[in-house]
């Protein structure tokens, strides 16, 4: 099957959410944020509301607001919203311009990413291009599409995937990045398919520009930059859809690592300098996944079951280690905040374009959803 001929469909490009509920009684939530109340008076330590998000990822506000009260009679549950495990197949460059530092930082770098707890959960597969040459024909997309180290989640799979860099090196005249990432999508597309509510995604990683495998691939110049955008908004578009992060290593042609990127559904590569190529590409793979954060949370089951009032809910939302924050629901979405998908109906709290925003590009993000206490609206 080639990727080109697929049906396209609308592109749906957030994450689901799991919820993993616990029980506080009436007490603040361990991040020690505020918690509303609207017959509470006005408190220094309250969390503000309002207007822009500041540098320091946290919200800020022209008009004081009151105070959730931690002793209110209104019988809080918090709901904690965690990310549900992320599919994320890496297809990575070992040609020969990849060999040196370059190489042993990505090891380095791919290495510390596998074994950090911040990303334990999520679900890795790993392969690497060129393939050495057999009888599969070298534009073919499906000789890419099994993963070498099967998905599997972190940290239980980071041993095979750290096994599999350490026996690998870089050799192959050739850059196939056209079979290979289609390849790589097929395989992103099956896995949505099989595991529905949960997000699927391919990185490619490369240090060049698209070299090979052969003048033309089915009537398509495999070297054509156009060509392989074309593979990443085919994924992007998809009734079950794959996202595209590029990750380009010292030497890459710029233009092309964005231009994939863009049509994958993720804007801009990630660009590694070649200053300490194992910190920044480390800190690159923490970037692309953290840019998969949900923007939707499911409406928590004892709100969709009658125990607890749409209008009794209310969001904790907080940035790189910040203090969390009330985050207001804001109806219109005309500044940081949250809405229901469906007012008539609501099945899910949906994060408003500049909050979304904020939290796809922090380092953490944090959601918790308090019940019983009465919506803070703006």
């Amino acid at each position: 099957m080639r990727l080109e001929s697929l049906h396209l469909t609308s592109l749906a490009s957030m994450v689901g959410l799991a919820v993993a509920m616990g029980l506080h009684g009436a007490c603040a939530p361990d991040s020690g944020a505020g918690l509303v109340s609207s017959s509470s008076s006005s408190s220094s330590d309250g969390a503000g509301l309002g207007g822009t998000f500041d540098p320091d990822g946290g919200l800020s506000t022209d008009a004081p607001v009151e105070a959730l009260d931690p002793d209110a009679a209104c019988g809080l549950v918090t709901e904690e919203a965690i990310a549900v495990p992320l599919n994320l197949y890496i297809m990575m460059d070992k040609s020969s311009s990849m060999a040196g530092d370059k190489w042993t930082s990505a090891k380095a770098g791919l290495t510390a990413f596998v074994n950090s707890a911040r990303f334990a959960g999520v679900r890795v597969a790993l392969r690497f291009f060129p393939r050495v040459a057999d009888a599969v024909p070298a534009c073919d997309h499906e000789a890419y599409r099994e993963p070498l180290v099967p998905f599997g989640p972190l940290p239980d799979n980071a041993g095979a995937i750290v096994a599999a860099i350490e026996a690998e090196s870089p050799n192959g005249a050739s850059t196939p990045v056209y079979p290979a990432l289609g390849g790589a999508l097929l395989q992103g597309i099956d896995v949505a398919k099989n595991h529905p509510g949960e997000a699927s995604a391919v990185l490619l990683v490369t240090d060049g520009q698209p070299q090979g495998p052969a003048a033309q691939c089915a009537g398509v110049n495999p070297e054509d930059p156009d060509a392989i955008a074309d593979l990443a908004a085919a994924g992007a578009r998809h009734g079950t859809p794959v996202r595209t992060f590029v990750i380009g290593l010292p030497g890459v042609n710029q233009r092309f690592a964005n231009q994939v990127a863009a049509a994958g559904g993720t804007d801009a590569a990630v660009l590694v300098g070649a200053t300490n190529i194992a910190v920044e590409f480390q800190n690159a793979l923490a970037k692309v996944t953290g840019q998969a954060l949900p923007c939707e949370v499911e409406v928590p089951s004892q709100v969709a079951g009658g125990q607890v009032a749409f209008d009794d809910v209310n969001v904790l939302f907080g940035l790189d280690g910040a203090s969390q924050e009330v985050l207001p629901q804001r109806p219109g979405c005309d500044g940081p905040g949250w809405r229901y998908d469906d007012p008539a109906s609501p099945a899910a709290l949906v994060l408003c374009p500049d909050t979304c925003e904020a939290a796809r590009g922090a380092s953490i993000a944090k959601i918790q959803i308090l019940l019983g206490c009465e919506t803070v609206i703006l």
